[in-house]
């Protein structure tokens, strides 16, 4: 067995025993294809997975695939409030990705996704 499918095999046994961190470096192998098939399916799953566990990285990542809809379905109304629960924390390239998106969002778009973050604080 190779060095790099090794750590990959580690990365998964980790990921599987629910080390958020591990699940996010696993989730960037299939998006990017890094020792695995490239496959955004399953990079968002495990995005969503690590997000789940509290990695702010991972709930940028899954803001972003819902805003252009790889891997799951399109929804930029959900990525906004992913992607602003991370920039309200201080994160500076989650800030820049909401940016980004609010520029590209329908007066209505924008409108819903704001409603929908202020109620997810209300929560």
């Amino acid at each position: 067995m190779d060095e790099a499918r090794g750590k990959l095999d580690s990365l998964r046994m980790n990921a599987e025993d629910g080390d958020p961190e591990a699940m996010f470096l696993l989730g960037i192998a299939y998006a990017e294809g890094r020792g695995v098939e490239k496959n955004d399916m399953a990079a968002a799953r495990w995005f969503h997975q690590a997000s789940r566990n509290g990695h702010q990285r991972a709930k940028t990542s899954m803001g972003y695939l819902y805003s252009i809809g790889r891997g799951v379905r399109r929804d930029p109304v959900l990525g906004y409030v992913l992607l602003s629960q991370v920039a309200e924390s201080g994160d500076k390239f989650a800030q820049d990705m909401l940016c980004r998106l609010e520029q590209k969002l329908s007066q209505e778009q924008l409108t819903e996704a704001r409603r929908r973050t202020f109620l997810r604080r209300q929560g």
